[in-house]
């Protein structure tokens, strides 16, 4: 009987010894940044005043319209936008801007190249920790927080925009307030 004990305990000892220095199951990825920013910030968002967002891949529109035709306040825009572990670059390629009495304004930068869009190179570096920095017409966010349940974005002027991963955002103005958006269609 104790040679039998002694048995089961040297495989029980064995089988112990050999799975600890198998080699582990399949670890779990940590997602990186850049893909939770990308794939959290991708879709069709309403923002609270009844503008629209839309981002993909690789573009950022708005299309914002207030007012009457006596006074109206139109926005549109559209941008070339790239993804970063250290944050978030776009450079608008088109603006129509109205404001109330004001007159029609348009913007438009060339980005076509030998019937092709020219992919937006952004320059690493202009990621300054805690604020926005515009270099050659592009805006660098960078991220300031990243957590499970939102990134933090420094924008320009101070003002900071928290994406959840539930898919709200919230625009947190220096000056205070919150403004939430909400996407409503995600791809």
């Amino acid at each position: 009987m104790k040679r039998f004990i002694w048995i089961a305990l040297v495989l029980i000892f064995v089988a112990l010894v050999l799975s600890c220095s198998a080699p582990p199951v399949e670890e779990q990825t940590q997602t990186s940044v850049k893909d939770k920013l990308a794939e959290w910030r991708k879709g069709v968002w309403l923002l609270g005043d009844g503008s629209y967002a839309i981002y993909t891949d690789t573009h950022y529109f708005v299309v914002m319209v207030s007012g009457d035709s006596a006074s109206p306040n139109i926005y549109c825009g559209a941008s070339q936008v790239k993804f970063h572990e250290k944050g978030m670059a776009r450079k608008q390629v088109i603006r129509v801007r109205q404001l109330p009495g004001g007159d029609l304004v348009t913007f438009k930068e060339n980005v076509l190249g030998h019937n092709a869009e020219i992919p937006l190179e952004i320059d690493t570096t202009q990621f300054a920790p805690n604020t926005c920095n515009i270099v050659d017409g592009i805006i660098y966010d960078s991220v300031t927080e990243v957590t499970d349940e939102y990134i933090l974005l420094a924008t320009c002027n101070g003002d900071r925009e928290k994406i959840f991963s539930n898919g709200t955002a919230a625009y947190l103005p220096a000056g205070g307030g919150e403004f939430y958006s909400v996407r409503i269609e995600s791809f």
